[in-house]
C-alpha cells in the first residue's frame, strides 16, 4: 500500500529553492579557493599599507612573500576629490588643466610616516654612476618618463632620441580619457598627465625588439628602495616615479591627491605633482641621492625624502636588466644560507651538465636542511655558459644560538629584541619543502620564544603596576589609616620581584627607590589604629 504525500506550499517550495541557489554560490567560491590553492595562485602583495591601497608589487615578476623586498611603511593617503559631474571637456589637454587647478593643501597631502634608510646591504657607503644628462624640455615639456627611459637606453650604448622613443614607441592615448597605469595619458609635447611604470616598460621592450635585445626592461615597481640603491651599485641605473623639485634645494614637492575617475570600470586617481627621474648614485653619510632630473641635471636630493616620494607614488620603478643565456638554478639563491630541505631544479634547453660538489647529479634534486653544509652547484649548456651557485646549510638550533643562556628565571625586558629577532628568523624561514622533524624544531624555537616573552610582558606589566601605585601618593598629602595595608603590600611586592632575576638593572634601582618611598610614606601613618568591635 503506497503513502499519499502532500505537496508543497508554495512558501515552502521558494525556501528550498532559495537554499540551493546558496548552496550553489558556495560551493562555487569553494571550489575557486581550491583551485587557486592547487594551482598555486598568488595574490599581489601591496608595497605600503594605507587604507586605500593603490598600486601592486612585484618582485622579480612574482610576489614576494619576504617584508625584506618591498617597504612596509605608514602612508597617510586622503582621500581623492570625486570628480566634479559638470566638468565637461573634450581633449586630455583640458581635462588636464582642471586638474592643474586643484592646490597642495594640508587636507590632500600624502605623508609617509618613515623614510629611514637601512644601508646594511650595501658594500660601498657611496656609489655614482656615469650617467650623461638628457633634457626633456623644450621638446616634451611633460615627457619626463620617456626621457628617463631615454637617458637609460643611451647609457646602455643604445643611440636613440628622446623624439623617436616618445613618437614611434610610447603608447599614447591623447583625445581620450584613459589609464594611465597602461598607457601614456596625453601627449607629452604638450600639458599632459603622465604614465607609469608598465607603458615605459611595453615602449623599451617594443624598441629592443628592434635592436640586438642585449637588455629587458622589467616592472620593479613595489620593490624595497633599498635594494634599488643596490642596483645602481651594481651598475644598473634605476627609473624611478618621483615628485618635481621643491623651492629649497635637495628638497622635492610633497605629493597630494587630485581627482580620481573611473576607466573601463576601474577607479584611478592622479596625485600631483607627478614627476619619473633616474637613481644613478647615492652618498649615506652625506644622505643623499643623486639623480638625473630631466627637469634640471644631474642633481643631488636629500636620501630619504627621495625614499618617502618614491614609496608615495606607489613605489614605481623601472629597470633594464641584461639578457642571460645560461642556465638557470632555481630553487635556491647564491650565497643564500638555509635550515630546512630545499628543492632545487636546473632548467636550459641545451644544458650539457649538472654538478653537486663536483658529483654529476640529475636536473632536480633536493638540498638537506638542517646540516652544516655548503654545496656549490654548478651547471654547464653545450655552449660552455656556465651558472655557479654557492649555498650554505645550517643547523635549526643554530637559529637560537643568541639566546641560548636564557630562560624564564633569568629573562628580562633587555632581552626582548634578541628574542623577538630569534622568533622571527625562525618565523621567516621557508618550510614548503621541510621535513616533519625541522617543522618541530621550527616550532619548538618559536614555542621557547614565546614563552620568554610572556614572561618578560608579565614582570613588566608588574612592574607598572608597581610604579604607578606608589606614584600615586604624595609625600606632602595627609595619608589615613587605610592606606597602611596598601603600601605594606606594595613593599612586600617590590621585595618579591627585585628578588627575582627578570628585571633590569635600571629597574632594579628604580624599585629600591620607590621602597624607599613606600617606607617613608608608612611612617607618617598615625600609629594608633581604628577600634573594630568584636563580633561572633
Amino acid at each position: 500500500m503506497s503513502k499519499k504525500y502532500k505537496p508543497l506550499s508554495k512558501k515552502s517550495r521558494i525556501i528550498i529553492y532559495i537554499s540551493c541557489a546558496l548552496a550553489a554560490i558556495v560551493a562555487a567560491v569553494g571550489t575557486t579557493c581550491v583551485i587557486m590553492h592547487f594551482c598555486k595562485t598568488k595574490l599581489p602583495a601591496y608595497s605600503y599599507f594605507s587604507s586605500t591601497p593603490l598600486s601592486v608589487s612585484y618582485i622579480d615578476n612574482e610576489v614576494t612573500d619576504n617584508e625584506d623586498d618591498y617597504d612596509i611603511v605608514e602612508v597617510i593617503e586622503p582621500e581623492a576629490q570625486e570628480l566634479p559631474k559638470n566638468i565637461n571637456v573634450e581633449t586630455v589637454t583640458e581635462f588636464k588643466e582642471k586638474v592643474d587647478e586643484i592646490k597642495q593643501t594640508e587636507q590632500n597631502t600624502i605623508v609617509v610616516q618613515n623614510s629611514s634608510i637601512d644601508a646594511s646591504g650595501l658594500t660601498n657607503r657611496q656609489f655614482k654612476l656615469p650617467v650623461k644628462y638628457l633634457s626633456q624640455n623644450p621638446e616634451l615639456p611633460t615627457g619626463c618618463e620617456i626621457t628617463s627611459l631615454t637617458t637609460v637606453l643611451n647609457y646602455l650604448g643604445y643611440n636613440v632620441s628622446k623624439l623617436e622613443m616618445s613618437d614611434k614607441y610610447l603608447e599614447k592615448s591623447i583625445n581620450q580619457i584613459a589609464d594611465f597605469w597602461e598607457v601614456f595619458l596625453g601627449d607629452p609635447k604638450s600639458n599632459g598627465f603622465g604614465c607609469y611604470a608598465q607603458p615605459i616598460v611595453n615602449a623599451t621592450n617594443k624598441y629592443l625588439k628592434t635592436q640586438d635585445q642585449k637588455y629587458t626592461a622589467v616592472n620593479y615597481s613595489g620593490t624595497r628602495f633599498e635594494k634599488l640603491l643596490k642596483q645602481v651599485e651594481d651598475g644598473n641605473p634605476v627609473i624611478i616615479w618621483s615628485t618635481v623639485y621643491g623651492e629649497e634645494e635637495k628638497d622635492l614637492s610633497e605629493p597630494f591627491t587630485t581627482y580620481k575617475w573611473e576607466v573601463n570600470g576601474k577607479t584611478i586617481q592622479w596625485i600631483a605633482p607627478e614627476h619619473c627621474m633616474v637613481l644613478i648614485g647615492y652618498d649615506i653619510d652625506r644622505n643623499i641621492a643623486v639623480i638625473s632630473d630631466p627637469q634640471r641635471g644631474i642633481v643631488e636630493y636629500n636620501l630619504e625624502t627621495v625614499k618617502a616620494r618614491y614609496i608615495a607614488l606607489h613605489s614605481q620603478c623601472v629597470i633594464l636588466e641584461k639578457t642571460d643565456f645560461h642556465p638557470a638554478i632555481n630553487g635556491v639563491k647564491n650565497n643564500e644560507t638555509y635550515y630546512t630541505t630545499q628543492y632545487v631544479t636546473v632548467a636550459d634547453e641545451n644544458l650539457s651538465s649538472v654538478t653537486v660538489n663536483g658529483e654529476k647529479s640529475d636536473t632536480a634534486f633536493f638540498i638537506d636542511g638542517n646540516t652544516n653544509m655548503t654545496y656549490k652547484i654548478e651547471a654547464v649548456d653545450k655552449s660552455g655558459n656556465i651558472t655557479t651557485v654557492t649555498v650554505h646549510t645550517k643547523t635549526i638550533a643554530s637559529i637560537s644560538e643568541s639566546i641560548m643562556d636564557l630562560d624564564e628565571l633569568n629573562i628580562t625586558e633587555d632581552n626582548r629584541d634578541a628574542v623577538n629577532a630569534v622568533r622571527n628568523t625562525a618565523l621567516s624561514v621557508n618550510t614548503y619543502y621541510a621535513t616533519p622533524t625541522e617543522t618541530t624544531a621550527l616550532n619548538e624555537i618559536i614555542i621557547n620564544c614565546d614563552a620568554l616573552l610572556d614572561k618578560i610582558e608579565n614582570v613588566t606589566q608588574e612592574y607598572n603596576r608597581i610604579v604607578t601605585a606608589v606614584s600615586d601618593y604624595n609625600t606632602q598629602e595627609i595619608l589615613e589609616n587605610d592606606d597602611k595595608d596598601i603600601l605594606t603590600q606594595l613593599i612586600l611586592d617590590i621585595d618579591v620581584i627585585t628578588s627575582s632575576s627578570n628585571i633590569t638593572e635600571d629597574q632594579r634601582i628604580n624599585l629600591n627607590e620607590l621602597k624607599l618611598k613606600c617606607e617613608e610614606l608608612l611612617s607618617q601613618i598615625p600609629s594608633s589604629e581604628k577600634f573594630e568591635p568584636f563580633e561572633e
